[in-house]
Order: structure tokens, then C-alpha cells, then sequence
């Protein structure tokens, strides 16, 4: 993607049939990300990201007015996609019987009291545990009422985990993924179709992307000559980050991009990774 506008007008012209269209969209602390392809039809995909960066405004609002400022955004979609990229999240453990989501969500009422958002719970395809996370009421609101059909809410984590963890080919072996943004990073362990650790870290700079990383595998006990590093996400970090890990780690590894999405259109590879997966778990 070079010449795109990423805050280019979307109008309804762009797309003669929106039924046969998935939209993923992406909330962010910075931006909203937004995405669109025919299920039908290859290299149809279209990729925008809008920045929610007046102070002065609540990220909703900036939302609300991105989304009615593209006529197309408001159109009746296959389904719409949302991930929301939240701090307020519990990775709980599910063996042995797994709690209701009122006890799970009472943890997260335990760790942050009086918490103003919509608690939520996600099964996230492991056989050992489940993400709960709150998302801000009027943001929810704001989605149902828009996309009243065919939603899907659930947190940057959920989508990563899953898609991981659904992938053929993992057996019991271990599958060590960051996921890279410019500023932070998803590290998401997974041994089998157990869950290790799910964490979100935030990352100014590629050496701080270093130190999470290796200081999450040592905590793990992960082999650096055996157990492989996948890397997704953005493309200029992974560059960086790359020969840094080959100094530690034997095998560091591109995650392997989706050929599904990548027929979809090449600005998926721009798009957030875990956004552009988020339909691909069902």
C-alpha cells in the first residue's frame, strides 16, 4: 500500500453489493481501522485507518463521526468484525470445570472496582482457558445499534489466540507468537491447544520489543535452540526486531500471512494482523 489515502472517503459507490461483504473494523487507543472484501471475489479488499487524536473528544464520538462520514461504512454487511484493543482483560483458567461467566466477570469487578464497561467473555479455542475483558458500553452501544445483524465483538486478544490456536499442524508443540504494532506487542504461547501466556505489552522502541520477548520465554522456559519465535504484524518492527532475536533464539520465523486474505487484496498486508484474521475463526 503506497498511494492510498488512508483516510480516504468510503462511499457507497465503491461497493455495488455490500451483502456479500465482510467489514472488520479495529478500535484502537489511536486509531480505528477499518477493512472490506466480497467473500465472493478475490483482490476486492478495501483497507483504512482513521486516527481518533482530538483530546478534547471521547474516542466514541470521534468513532461515530468517522463511521457516518463513510456512507459505506453504514451499509448492511455479510457481517461486521470488531476488535477492540483493551487493557482491562483476565486470562482465567478453565480446568477441572469451567466457572459461569457472572464468577469470571466478578474477577474483573475484583481487580478494577466499580469498573464502568461491559463485561465480556470469550472462549478463545485453548482447552485451558478464557478471556474476560470489558468494553465501554457506549461504544457497544453504538455497534449494535449500527450493525444490528451479523455482529461479532471480541477483544485483540481473543482473535490472535484463536486463530493460533485453530491453526492445523500445531500438535503438542510449542507456538510462540508476538504480534507487532509501532508502539507494543502481543505475546500469545501456546503448547498444543493449551494456552502458556497472553499479554499485551506496550513497546516505543524495537529493543523493548527484545526485552518482552525473551524475558516471556525465559519466565516459560522456552528452549532458544528448539522452540521457534513467529513473528505477524507490522512489517517495519519485524525488520528491525529480527536479527536482534536471531542473536538468542535459533529460529525466528514470519508468521506465514493467511493466502485467503492475501487473495482478498494486497492491503491486507497492511492492515492489523490480528484484525484481518478475526473472520477466519469461526
Amino acid at each position: 500500500m503506497t498511494t492510498t489515502d488512508m483516510t480516504q472517503r468510503l462511499g457507497k459507490e465503491l461497493v455495488s453489493d455490500p451483502s456479500i461483504c465482510n467489514l472488520l473494523l479495529r478500535v484502537g487507543p489511536a486509531a480505528l481501522d477499518v477493512a472490506l472484501y466480497s467473500v465472493t471475489g478475490d483482490n476486492t479488499l478495501l483497507y483504512r485507518s482513521y486516527p481518533l487524536s482530538d483530546p478534547s473528544r471521547s474516542a466514541v464520538g470521534m468513532i461515530e463521526d468517522i463511521i457516518y462520514d463513510n456512507p459505506l461504512l453504514l451499509s448492511d454487511f455479510r457481517r461486521t468484525y470488531c476488535i477492540v484493543e483493551t487493557c482491562r482483560s483476565l486470562t482465567v483458567p478453565v480446568d477441572g470445570g469451567e466457572p459461569s461467566d457472572e464468577v469470571m466477570a466478578g474477577l474483573l469487578e475484583t481487580l478494577w472496582p466499580g469498573l464502568d464497561g461491559e463485561t465480556a467473555v470469550s472462549r478463545n479455542a485453548t482447552t485451558n482457558s478464557a478471556f474476560v475483558y470489558a468494553l465501554p458500553r457506549d461504544l457497544t452501544a453504538f455497534l449494535r445499534r449500527t450493525y444490528p445483524s451479523g455482529l461479532t465483538t471480541e477483544s485483540h486478544l481473543t482473535a490472535l489466540t484463536r486463530y493460533f490456536a485453530t491453526r492445523p499442524g500445531g500438535g503438542n508443540s510449542i507456538r510462540a507468537v508476538a504480534n507487532l504494532r509501532a508502539d507494543s506487542l502481543d505475546m500469545v504461547v501456546l503448547s498444543g491447544p493449551r494456552l502458556l501466556m497472553a499479554n499485551t505489552f506496550a513497546c516505543p522502541h524495537p529493543t523493548d520489543a527484545l526485552y518482552y520477548i525473551m524475558a516471556s520465554r525465559r519466565q516459560l522456559g522456552l528452549d532458544p535452540h528448539t522452540d521457534a519465535m513467529l513473528l505477524a504484524g507490522n512489517q517495519a518492527m519485524r525488520e528491525q526486531l529480527t536479527p536482534m532475536l536471531r542473536e538468542y533464539v535459533g529460529r525466528v520465523m514470519p508468521v506465514i500471512f493467511p493466502p485467503q486474505m492475501f487473495r482478498a487484496g494486497k492491503e491486507a498486508l497492511e492492515a492489523p494482523f490480528d484484525m484481518i484474521v478475526s473472520p477466519l475463526c469461526e
